[in-house]
């Protein structure tokens, strides 16, 4: 209908609206009547209408209203003229507005008239409000109701009684004639007040309607307020008042409440109404927003709920009352008996309520809402969200002051006085016992205990289980990972607190991951931001609180001693005997039943839905009887699957909520699954009251007992650590939401789910938006299965628990969109501006993206034939639309920050300073080439540096709401990164840290947002001001909100990006993709005709043209790229950013480390135009010329077809691709084409400019002004600061010039913000928030009217969060200052009478000096400048927080002499009668002051005073890199005691220890002997130092394609070698390697070639390492036969017994196959025992392991020629399958002239026949002499590699004469070149073992390179004598291919005797194949099938190693060998347990 606003479509959802307003009121205190107060009302409203909004037309506000007293004189005269009625006398009779539609408006007022008599009341008359319309917009009168008023009477003598009935008409009115199509909504019906409202503007309203207007009108209270909807479609409904409340503020907790309101139905009595309760039910009517919800609850309690009105309202929202140690124990004792009635609907809020007697006003615990009050001598209290909407004489006014956080403000108007929070809350505390019913009633923990007698040892539920640590299987069952136990689990044991990562999420959704997510990970967090703030949960925790109670909830209906007969637990974590004494406990009458959810295998996956049907129905039984229900999956096992927690919670949860039962019980989870921070919350938010985590709980003694944790930690040590890591974990992640309260989190559902299907959200998580579809019970089901299969079935070989890599990638594991290959291929194209790079990197990141995103889920719709690429818009002008993210300089360096603004620069594109702000010499005077200027510039919470030269010099100004990588959070730049540099830069102190708050200062809602807009425009008129949001649910809403609130640029950041460090909570699960952030965002501003007023980005991961083109096809015209020009940099992903350990110098602050940048402007602009001209590639094929054309082009995209992820095709992406075009067609929807209208042309700022203009141009010195100022004049000065900033800097106005500026009146808000040195403002009257906000330099004076009559230092002069962020100048303010004073305080001196909460937070310099009383926090999170605080009556201490201060008295001279001189100041400036009283006392009043000096800017001046005085030597490397050691900076004295192994620093141990470069014995004594050429003792003994060397990268190349084929899980058993836990190592190793000693000893190493550390300096020692954990097994006799549980009878033939033949046969015995090996050779091994030389390889080692295999019952069959001896083909059908592993055994020859000669010989036939010789020694262990010796003969070896270094060595020992190499290739460098960047394998010049033997016995290298040989020459008999050669020379030819010329004139002779042809192998030998008829490939190897790729066309044959490849390396062959061997397994079982690339076993 017209009057409904739009319906649900696309991403749109009406239930995501918010709103936020200017809320007043005017009240005669003595009750007394006047119209006066209607015209007061009216000029409030007015004044604050910059406080509300306007839609798209301009005209129609978003809602304005008033609730006066029932004007009961005007109705009663008009009712006598128009219906020839008397009205009874007031109180008697009940009116109200209704909004009717003209259709059925009768027939509603019947059916009203006839329910009013069925209730014994009845209908006086009804009424047509007298209304207006010619005024309003033309959306409001579209959508305006038919008004109807009603009057109301009963033949009901009792006031309060005919008040019920009065609510109850209404109520079952509102339930019962509600008809669809039908119009009905009533606006009020009281005995006492009337409701005026509309979508209306605060103008609108009193012209609108014409009984206001009417002096006939009188009242004696007149509540007002403005709305701000964040969208265009408020409705006349949603306007406020409401029925008794106005609400300013968000309730961030309404699902939570609504449902357990609902709940609480089940258990409501009511001896007034009895039965007929019910019809009042619902409380909370269906569809309303979260302020009418409220209001709902509080009309039903005040009517139901035997409470007066400030009681219900306390009872709603408490003050903080948990850790305020200022509280009364009575007032304290009253909260927690009210607490177990209701949760507060916590949130920020101002609500005003009345009921017409009372009148009121209470503020949310933190004060995050603007609320002032006046009190006059007429007896009239005026109380608004700012102070200048009342005119009054300054000396009528008696009082000023504002509403503290919590306490309540409340005017009785029969008693005819204000009474005090104080006073009312004592009198309500004090009404009932309720400290005695604590007493009494209260059950805590320690009660439960003592009741309960458990007997010691086995767990009493029937199941005893052996902790046997991390070979547990319970772990597999339950998604446990290596990487969830050591970066989350063990960090909060051992800590305290959860791990910090960073470098952002690039890991698939739940919804795409192929590794069985637990059901949690498809949550994702939602946070605040715009519509509310979060809340720093560390240094505001005096409002937090996890105390929570449990148990059956009393009837909220009737107060009493039942309330508080619950369990009070501290925090919702329970340890194991906690749960155990309450599963047993019948503590007065207590019962606790337990549920068991699992089901048995049997069922199958098809059984989980009715498994939770059975659950939620045992519950239900259960909570008839039963206090307690215990939902276990304890009996999970080989015979039963688990529901999962959650699930099996959420059912229930619903269950119980939709029978009424939930408040009759409490829920405890007692799980296996939960153990993760996201965990808990997740298991709260849908209703658990308490969780026993037991498995991690008993993983941890496990880890304790093999020492993994500290041994000497108690069972108790590690419940609290890990109990204080939840309770931090938890208290973050409400905070993010602005919830305080624990208990109002619980069952809040404040969550998105992405990927479930309709059918597990309707069951489990009802109300839970998941817009996306996604899995079904089946899927989930499943998954539980196959991690159930992988723990209990035929694990072949799982060693170690299995690691997937979700959070840094793993080789074989989840894919990941920053994995090896692309970054790779990616900074190749960038250094090289290689095309062709880019296109490997675009194959690679393209296929990441379609495993990770939504965006991958969805491709192009192309054109048969593109449009040709000339007509397409160029790639210079595509580019301009490029930003850089938002990386400050600080979380990375100087060096990569300017790199990134010289790039942007040089392109046309933006890059942005992040919020650690910009140093004025990068936006001065920049060279056009080399501009170092960021066009965009970040103003955040930090505020660091923010000045009003910084904000002049931008083009953009982007107002950071929330961060992609940790969305509602703030974040801390610790002391040791915060250089001379940064220090600067962020106006602040050097070694002091520096803490990034959430954003709630001068951000606390959608108005204040527009006012930040607003005060940023205003302080530059040029810029475009951007504000950055984070996609969540409802972000398209928000983005609506900022638009109308001024925006002309919106950033939409996806979850996955960022450089930011955080917990890793953060980083994984809070917000959502970009693609639905940006997808919404469009729709919605499309739909409220707002995209033409701003333009929109997207920001996220965002890699490819294709990620462009989605984001451009769903509704974006910018793009930001944050981590893709930080790879095309240098950046690795390492992920330690927030460590300062970069290896390549982009996230480091490490002066040593910095130097290792090699970044430059050309990489990120050759990346960024290969970008675009894909992008263009890709407009062409879809037919689309200029960008523009583009945008919303959803038509374009189609989800992907043929996808093989079967939980993406269950994905529903239409509501993405909806068209917003199609849901309001004809919108404009050009980004930015409509300005925005700021109405800067009527500011006070122009006339002020105008009447400076002299000193500004430098024509006048001095300039005195004379001005009035009114709350409607907001950021005064901001614009002239601009002016100044631009001419002058930040030095401001020149030195003997002024501008001085007195003014009168109430000043608007951000009076002075930014205000420029040289001028003086002086303000005779008060002012509203942010006054002197970024302060730059200017001074701000401001004392109240002299005419006043109070004492200034009682009374408030200045709003919240004044001096927010100033950095420089000075402030004077007599009178009270609100609160948050001197917040971020970076460089000024300010000076005020008294300050509120919070005062000097987060302050970093400057001074401040209070002369009164403070509020509650002060200091908290302070870390620089000093206070001076006057403490008068010595309750300063009380109310500091002393965690980061000392607390110092007033005694140092200095001191003394500058609060003396402050104080003469301030007398100066505002005749302060404090200062002039304590000036006459000085320096005794000095005994009163109180100095808060914070610690660490105590140590950085005591460190400056240091660096002034001589340097002293530093010793032990404590300076090694500029700054002290991260371990010593940042000082943790628990930590220290536990760190076993801080001699080694493994954080930073690749700076400090060298590489180990001695490896191999001294070469004159190795080259003697026949033994292994390794330094083994030497080596080893410094392993563990060389594996500290290893950094555990985010991304390990070093086991990536680029390094280790086998994947080795390199960086894991380095650590484990590093904390000497060899044991451990080795399962990691074994787990992808079958034979490290072989690896370990001959593989080139190419994990060493990738290696990080590679980039700049020697890599880390991996091939040692390996190889020393396998021999040390050996050593210590760990490895043993392992035979297989079972055979399969199934038979297997394996050609071949190299290290591909080995490694595939020792895998399929462990899958129980019969495997038989045969090998041409008389010994197995191949390679391995013939063609490596012993020197390099121990045959012993060899033989070691072939009779390890022997005992494990694999069979080997030598002297076996297959093909030749036996028949390939009789194979095949003598075994179920055959798999060649012969190798490349046909020798490339060298067919030239004399090729026949004796003397000239295959390099294998050499090293085999030397070997064989060997093996067969005689007695005296001596070899024979060999058939080919090289003893005394000149040799000449052809070819290197590893083959020709063999060959150097064997001859060397045999005794040559000489040794000659030839190389054919020219010498490499010793540096990579730029053809062979890394991580390639290095083709440098290498000196092997060989060379440095030849070396050092004949005085050269043998090596020849670029030498060509062209013949063999004869001796005249027949044998070798030496050969011809020619030296070549090596250039590019015509199409870039080298090519190779002889050079004249170089043509040589060389002398040899026997010649070794070592040029590599052509593949396998041909007969077996012959007789397979085997195909082969175009390099004569097996061919195989592309998609088996082990698999031959012959049925049953498989081809693994060299054979199939080609010729290649030991560790090749051996990974080849693994897999096909699985390959096999699912060949001839249908699946397998095999482990596959990288070790990872997979489910299916």
């Amino acid at each position: 209908m017209e009057w409904e606003g739009p319906p649900k479509q696309g991403l749109y959802d009406p239930q995501n609206e918010h709103e936020a307003c200017g809320v007043g009121f005017v009240v005669a205190i003595d009750g007394k009547r006047s119209h006066k107060i209607v015209r007061d009302a009216e000029v409030l409203a007015k004044r604050m209408e910059h406080r509300g909004a306007c839609a798209c037309d301009n005209d129609t506000g978003d809602g304005a209203g008033v609730l006066t007293a029932i004007p009961h004189q005007l109705y009663t005269a008009q009712l006598r003229d128009s219906h020839q009625i008397d009205l009874p006398p007031f109180g008697q009779y009940a009116t109200g507005i209704f909004f009717l539609d003209k259709l059925h408006h009768q027939d509603i007022e019947k059916k009203f008239q006839e329910l009013a008599e069925s209730i014994n009341l009845r209908v006086i008359c009804w009424r047509t409000v007298p209304t207006n319309n010619s005024t309003i917009g033309q959306v409001a009168r579209n959508s305006e109701p038919y008004m109807r008023q009603v009057f109301v009477t009963g033949d009901i003598s009792d006031e309060e009684e005919l008040a019920r009935q009065i609510f109850v008409l209404r109520k079952r009115a509102s339930h019962e004639l509600v008809v669809p199509g039908t119009r009905f909504y009533i606006c009020s019906l009281s005995l006492k007040t009337v409701v005026y409202k509309g979508l209306l503007t605060s103008n609108q309203l009193w012209e609108y309607f014409k009984d206001l207007s009417n002096p006939a009108f009188t009242t004696y209270l007149a509540l007002v307020h403005t709305r701000f909807s964040t969208n265009t479609f408020p409705s006349w409904e949603r306007a406020h008042p409401l029925r008794v409340l106005a609400h300013n503020g968000e309730i961030n907790t309404l699902r939570g409440n609504v449902n357990l309101m609902k709940a609480r139905e089940g258990v409501m009595k009511s001896d007034l109404f009895g039965d007929d309760l019910k019809k009042l039910y619902p409380v909370v009517e269906p569809n309303l927003s979260d302020s009418g919800s409220a209001d709902c609850v509080l009309e039903f309690l005040l009517h139901c709920g035997s409470r007066t009105l400030p009681e219900a309202v306390m009872t709603m929202v408490p003050e903080a009352w948990h850790n305020d140690p200022t509280m009364t124990k009575e007032k304290r004792d009253y909260y927690q008996w009210a607490s177990c009635a209701m949760e507060p609907w916590d949130g920020p809020a101002l609500i005003s309520f009345t009921d017409g007697r009372y009148i009121g006003a209470v503020l949310d615990r933190n004060g995050l809402r603007p609320s002032r009050f006046y009190v006059t001598s007429e007896n009239i209290l005026v109380m608004a969200s700012e102070v200048g909407v009342y005119d009054v004489d300054p000396e009528k006014v008696i009082h000023k002051s504002r509403l503290k956080p919590g306490r309540m403000l409340l005017v009785d108007t029969e008693e005819k006085k204000i009474i005090q929070d104080v006073e009312l809350k004592l009198k309500i505390a004090q009404s009932r016992p309720h400290s005695q019913w604590l007493k009494e009633q209260m059950i805590t923990m320690e009660e439960i205990h003592k009741s309960v007698c458990l007997e010691s040892g086995a767990l009493k539920n029937g199941h005893v289980h052996t902790i046997s640590g991390l070979s547990d299987k319970r772990l597999s069952l339950f998604g446990y990972t290596i990487e969830s136990i050591n970066m989350l689990l063990l960090p909060m044991i051992q800590n305290k607190k959860e791990a910090l990562g960073s470098m952002g999420n690039d890991a698939p959704l739940a919804c795409l991951s192929r590794f069985q997510p637990l059901p949690y990970e498809y949550f994702k967090q939602l946070f605040a931001q715009v519509t509310n703030p979060p809340i720093d949960p560390f240094r505001e925790k005096i409002v937090m609180s996890l105390l929570c109670p449990v148990g059956p909830v009393a009837n909220i209906l009737q107060p009493a001693a039942e309330f508080v007969h619950r369990i009070f637990l501290p925090q919702p974590i329970l340890s194991i005997p906690d749960l155990e004494a309450l599963k047993h406990t019948t503590h007065r009458g207590w019962k606790t039943v337990v549920i068991d959810c699992t089901y048995p295998v049997s069922e199958g996956p098809c059984g989980l839905e009715a498994a939770l049907t059975r659950v939620a129905n045992e519950a239900e039984a259960a909570a008839a009887t039963a206090q307690l229900l215990v939902l276990s999956d304890r009996a999970s096992g080989p015979d039963r699957v688990p529901i999962s927690s959650l699930l099996a919670l959420g059912a229930v949860h619903h269950h119980l909520i939709e029978t009424r039962q939930r408040m009759r019980v409490g829920l405890l989870v007692e799980t296996a699954d939960a153990r993760e921070v996201h965990h808990m919350c997740v298991l709260l938010g849908y209703g658990a009251d308490a969780i026993c985590p037991y498995l991690a709980f008993e993983l941890a003694f496990a880890l304790r007992a093999d020492h993994l944790i500290d041994n000497t930690l108690t069972d108790e040590d590690i419940y609290k650590a890990y109990q204080k890591a939840m309770e931090t974990g938890l208290a973050k992640v409400m905070a993010k939401m602005g919830i305080s309260m624990l208990q109002s989190y619980k069952s809040a559902q404040i969550f998105e789910a992405v990927g479930l299907s309709e059918e597990v959200i309707d069951k489990c998580f009802k109300g839970t938006q998941s817009r996306i579809g996604g899995v079904t019970f089946e899927i989930l089901s499943k998954e539980v299965f196959d991690r159930h299969a992988l723990t209990y079935g035929e694990s072949t070989d799982m060693l170690v628990l299995r690691n997937p890599g979700n959070y840094h990638w793993r080789a074989g594991g989840e894919k990941h969109i920053n994995d090896p290959a692309s970054i790779a291929n990616l900074q190749e194209a960038a250094a090289n501006n290689s095309t062709s790079a880019y296109d490997r990197y675009r194959e690679s990141a393209l296929e990441s993206i379609r495993a990770c995103t939504l965006r991958g889920q969805l491709e192009l719709v192309k054109l048969d034939e593109p449009i040709p690429l000339s007509e397409v818009e160029p790639a210079q002008e595509i580019v301009k639309r490029f930003a850089t993210g938002a990386m400050s300089f600080g979380s990375i360096s100087l060096e990569a920050h300017t790199t990134l603004a010289i790039a942007m620069n040089r392109v046309g594109g933006k890059s942005n300073t992040g919020e650690g702000g910009e140093e004025a010499d990068r936006y001065l005077n920049q060279d056009p080439e080399c501009n170092k200027r960021s066009a965009i510039k970040q103003v955040a919470s930090g505020r660091f540096g923010v000045t009003a030269s910084y904000l002049a010099h931008a083009d953009d100004l982007q107002i950071k709401m929330a961060q992609g990588a940790k969305p509602g959070e703030g974040g801390e730049l610790p002391g040791y990164k915060v250089t001379a540099d940064i220090a600067r830069t962020r106006c602040s102190v050097p070694g002091v840290g520096l803490i990034s708050p959430p954003p709630h200062h001068d951000i606390y809602s959608i108005e204040d947002l527009a006012e930040l807009i607003y005060d940023l425009k205003c302080a530059n008129p040029r810029a475009r001001v951007s504000v950055k949001l984070v996609s969540e649910v409802g972000v398209g809403v928000v983005a609506s909100g900022v638009a109308k609130g001024k925006a002309e640029h919106i950033v939409i950041s996806g979850h996955d990006g960022g450089t930011g460090a955080s917990s890793w909570t953060g980083i994984k699960s809070a917000g959502l993709p970009w693609e639905l952030g940006v997808a919404e965002t469009h729709q919605v501003l499309v739909l409220n005709d707002l995209r033409s007023r701003v333009v929109v980005q997207a920001d996220g991961q965002i890699r490819t043209g294709f990620d462009v083109m989605v984001a451009a096809l769903l509704g974006a015209d910018e793009f930001g790229f944050s981590t893709a020009p930080l790879i095309a940099l240098g950046c690795t992903m390492m992920r330690k950013c927030h460590l300062n350990t970069c290896p390549v110098g982009i996230a480091t602050q490490d002066p040593v480390l910095r130097k290792k940048f090699a970044g430059k402007p050309e990489h990120v602009i050759n990346y960024l135009f290969m970008l675009a001209e894909e992008v263009r590639t890709l407009m062409a094929s879809v037919g689309v010329r200029r960008f523009q054309e583009l945008i919303g082009r959803t038509d374009l995209l189609k989800v992907r077809e043929g996808n093989t992820n079967p939980k993406a095709r269950l994905l529903n992406l239409q509501l993405i691709l909806k068209n917003a075009l199609h849901m309001r067609p004809g919108v404009n929807i050009v980004g930015g084409s409509k300005s925005q209208d700021f109405q800067l042309e009527k500011r006070l700022d122009n006339q002020l400019i105008e009447r400076c203009s002299g000193v500004l141009e430098g024509k006048e010195t001095r300039a005195d002004i004379d001005m009035t100022i009114t709350n409607e004049d907001r950021a005064f000065t901001s614009t002239l600061s601009y002016h100044i900033a631009m001419k002058y800097s930040d030095a401001g106005l020149p030195d003997g010039s002024s501008i001085n500026i007195s003014l009168k009146g109430s000043a608007g808000q951000s009076f002075c913000a930014f205000l420029a040195k040289g001028v003086t403002v002086t303000l005779e009257g008060d002012a509203n928030d942010y006054v002197g906000k970024g302060l730059s330099g200017g001074t701000v004076i401001i004392y109240p009217p002299k005419n006043s009559p109070f004492e200034s230092h009682l009374n408030v002069i200045v709003g919240n969060v004044c001096l927010y962020g100033a950095t420089s100048g000075r402030a004077y303010f007599r009178g009270i200052a609100s609160e948050r004073f001197c917040v971020r305080n970076s460089g000024c001196v300010a000076v005020a009478e008294g300050a509120g909460d919070h005062g000097c937070e987060y302050m970093t310099a400057g001074r401040a000096l209070v002369l009164g009383l403070v509020g509650r926090n002060f200091a908290a999170g302070m870390s620089g400048g000093i206070a001076y605080v006057y403490d008068i009556d010595g309750s300063f201490h009380g109310k500091c927080n002393m965690e980061t201060v000392e607390l110092l008295p007033l005694e140092i001279k200095e001191d003394l002499d500058e609060v003396q001189k402050l104080l003469e100041e301030f007398v100066e400036y505002t005749g302060s009668v404090i200062a002039k009283n304590l000036l006459e006392s000085w320096p005794e009043a000095a005994k009163k002051f109180v100095k808060v000096f914070p610690y660490e800017y105590q140590r950085a001046l005591k460190q400056m005073a240091l660096q002034q005085a001589p340097v002293a030597k530093v010793e032990n490397g404590k300076e090694e890199n500029g700054i002290v050691d991260i371990e010593e900076a940042v000082r943790n004295v628990e930590h220290d005691k536990k760190n076993l192994e801080k001699i080694i620093d493994k954080t930073r141990g690749f700076i400090k220890y060298p590489r180990e470069s001695t490896l191999y014995r001294p070469a004159q004594t190795r080259m003697r002997d026949w033994d292994e050429i390794y330094a083994w003792g030497h080596v080893r003994r410094g392993l563990r130092v060389q594996a500290a060397r290893c950094m555990e990268c985010g991304v390990p190349f070093c086991q990536s394609g680029h390094g280790c084929p086998l994947g080795n899980i390199i960086p894991k058993f380095n650590d484990l070698v590093y904390r000497a836990d060899w044991k451990g190592a080795l399962a990691q190793l074994l787990q992808t390697n079958n034979f490290p000693e072989f690896t370990g000893r001959v593989c080139p190493a190419p994990c060493e070639g990738a290696c990080v550390l590679g980039i700049s300096e020697p890599p880390v020692t991996i091939k040692n390492i390996e190889c020393a954990i396998i021999d040390h097994a050996f050593d210590n006799g760990w490895i043993q036969p392992e035979l297989p549980e079972h055979r399969n009878g199934k038979t297997v033939a394996v050609v071949g017994s190299g290290p591909s033949g080995l490694a595939c046969a020792h895998q399929l015995n462990k899958a129980g196959y019969t495997v038989t090996v045969f090998e041409r050779n008389d010994r197995p091994g191949g390679l391995l025992q013939y063609g490596i030389p012993s020197m390099k390889l121990s045959k012993e080692v060899v033989a070691r392991r072939i009779k390890l295999l022997t005992a494990e019952g694999i069979s080997f069959k030598c002297n076996v020629d297959v093909g030749k001896d036996i028949s390939a083909v009789d194979l095949s059908n003598e075994y179920d399958a055959v798999v060649l592993c012969a190798g490349a055994t046909w020798p490339r020859d060298l067919p030239l002239k004399g090729r026949q000669l004796s003397g000239v010989h295959f390099a294998m036939e050499f090293l085999e026949g030397w070997q064989k010789r060997q093996a067969q020694a005689d007695g005296r262990g001596k070899p024979a002499a060999p058939e080919l010796s090289a003893k005394d003969k000149d040799v000449l070896i052809i070819g290197g590699g590893d083959t020709g270094c063999d060959c150097i060595a064997t001859s060397l020992r045999h005794g040559a004469k000489s040794i000659t190499t030839f190389e054919i290739l020219p010498e490499p460098k010793k540096k990579r070149g730029q053809d062979n960047p890394w991580p390639q394998w290095p083709r440098v010049f290498r000196v092997d073992y060989g060379h440095e033997e030849v070396k050092v016995k004949f005085g050269h290298d043998p090596r020849q390179f670029s030498t060509l040989t062209k013949e063999f020459l004869d001796d005249g008999a027949g044998n070798v004598a030496g050969v011809a050669a020619v030296q070549v020379e090596w250039k590019r030819g015509a199409g870039g291919r080298w090519e190779m010329e002889e050079v004249p004139g170089t043509e040589r002779e060389y002398r040899a005797q026997l010649v070794l042809l070592a040029m590599g192998f052509l593949g396998p030998e041909r007969h077996v194949a012959h007789q397979l008829d085997l195909p082969l490939d175009a390099r004569s190897n097996f061919e195989t099938l592309k998609d088996n790729i082990y698999k031959t066309p012959i049925s049953n044959v498989f081809a693994a190693g060299d054979c199939r490849r080609g010729q290649s390396l030991v560790v090749w062959a051996i990974s080849e060998g693994r897999q096909a061997a699985r390959a096999v397994d699912v060949y001839l079982s249908g699946k397998s347990r095999l482990p596959g690339p990288g070790g990872v076993v997979y489910a299916d």
